[in-house]
């Protein structure tokens, strides 16, 4: 069957999309709503995925490994933050993006805990048997589903109740405090805001939502490898964020739908070029799109002007 036309290949892009829509909306809280420009996310990511796995491989059931996977990447914010956050906000991205990758190579170095380069084989551990008893419980009502299906609606219902989690903390006091600290530390703390504080939990908890984005990648690829956690993963995020719009919740779920069928559906483009020249100029493609929304509406899709602080 043409790969265009294949169920199975697009239910997997469209939970990779899921899984970005909630990564991403975790960058959101801290970047859009508070002024944080964290350029290593995918290291909250990491923690989720990896601690996920290290636990379900050492017998922890899945049940307890999920939620303390993600209070653990809420820890490592807080454990980022403490003694990042007085920094100014350049030397701050310098050092989130750096932390990552100190933390990528320590996980590509400790083979004998996370299997290093061989990457932690079955990370996911029990949640086969969870999809296939899904599954067998579907056939009993007569639907017969393909085996990615669990997955596609677990990662998009975490997407969609994240988001509508992240809407109604949009409407209250503490959302706005962070939005005065993001238009204006000095302004905010003089008038009785505790900036610090505000940080570390804008950074927690964007961190513990890219930690519950690491769970779903576990679940979905079964086994992890350092090269999942590079850089890149937080710069795709950041095209997401700015073609969803700073500040919208929603425009990043259908942002993270786009950019997936872009990078996904060009992958079938019949070109004179080599696979791995065609695979670059995807993301070539991904950084025209961000470059044209930029150019023509810089708030993105759903955003607003006024997020930017720009002229009117």
């Amino acid at each position: 069957m043409d790969p265009l036309l294949a169920f199975g290949f697009w239910a997997y892009v469209l939970t990779v999309a899921g899984i970005y829509a909630t990564f991403v909306l975790g960058l959101q809280v801290q970047v859009g709503d508070t002024g944080l420009l964290n350029f290593g996310h995918v290291a909250f990511m990491l923690v989720g995925a990896y601690a996920t796995g290290l636990m379900v491989t050492n017998d922890v059931p899945l049940l307890v490994a999920v939620p303390v996977a993600i209070a653990l990447a809420a820890v490592a914010g807080v454990l980022l933050g403490l003694p990042t956050l007085r920094l100014r906000t350049d030397y701050f991205a310098i050092t989130t993006i750096a932390a990552g990758e100190v933390l990528r190579i320590l996980v590509l170095n400790r083979e004998d805990e996370t299997g290093g380069p061989n990457g932690l084989r079955r990370a996911s551990g029990g949640w086969r048997d969870v999809n296939n008893t899904i599954l067998d419980w579907f056939e009993g009502l007569g639907l017969d589903l393909d085996r990615r299906v669990p997955l596609l609606v677990i990662a998009w219902v975490t997407a969609l109740l994240v988001a509508l989690a992240l809407a109604w903390l949009g409407r209250t006091p503490w959302r706005r405090a962070l939005r005065a600290v993001r238009e204006n530390e000095e302004a905010a703390a003089a008038v009785g805001k505790p900036v610090l504080r505000l940080k570390l939990q804008a950074l927690a908890l964007g961190a513990a939502i890219a930690g519950a984005a690491g769970v779903l990648f576990t679940l979905l690829s079964t086994s992890l490898y350092p090269e999942n956690f590079e850089p890149i993963v937080t710069f795709i995020g950041f095209a997401i964020l700015i073609l969803g719009g700073i500040g919208s919740y929603y425009g990043v779920v259908l942002a993270s739908i786009v950019i997936s069928f872009i990078v996904s559906g060009t992958r079938f483009l019949d070109l004179p070029l080599d696979a791995d020249k065609v695979a670059a100029l995807r993301f070539v493609l991904v950084g025209l799109i961000i470059m044209l929304i930029m150019a023509f509406r810089p708030q993105g899709i759903f955003g607003r002007r006024e997020e930017l602080h720009l002229d009117a």
